[in-house]
């Protein structure tokens, strides 16, 4: 879980870095949606059980859980998390800003 949050850390510092030098400025980089390469979000309609214990309070058990259920139904929005059993809006609070699904 903190390998995860210490690699999203970085990236966004290193991004920042790169756009400011870019720019040859000392302002922050502009806002706009990432591309797909800068993403850090996980996709929760595509990713293994191995990368989504890597969100807050997902565990093995909930990871299959999630997968289980997107083999019934595929996420259309973040929110359709709340669906898998033992995933509440305290555990979707933790992770929304983590999630993406595509």
């Amino acid at each position: 879980m903190w390998r995860f949050l210490v690699l999203a850390v970085t990236v966004c510092a290193l991004q920042a870095g790169q756009a400011t030098a870019a720019e040859g400025g000392s302002g922050p980089p502009e806002q706009g949606p990432p591309s797909a390469e800068q993403d850090t979000r996980i996709n929760i309609n595509e990713a293994g059980s191995d990368v989504l214990v890597q969100l807050p309070g997902i565990g093995p058990s909930r990871a299959q859980a999630i997968i289980a259920e997107r083999e019934k139904r595929r996420f259309r929005r973040i929110e359709d998390i709340i669906r898998v059993p033992g995933i509440g809006r305290k555990t979707f609070g933790r992770i929304r800003h983590s999630i993406r699904v595509q």
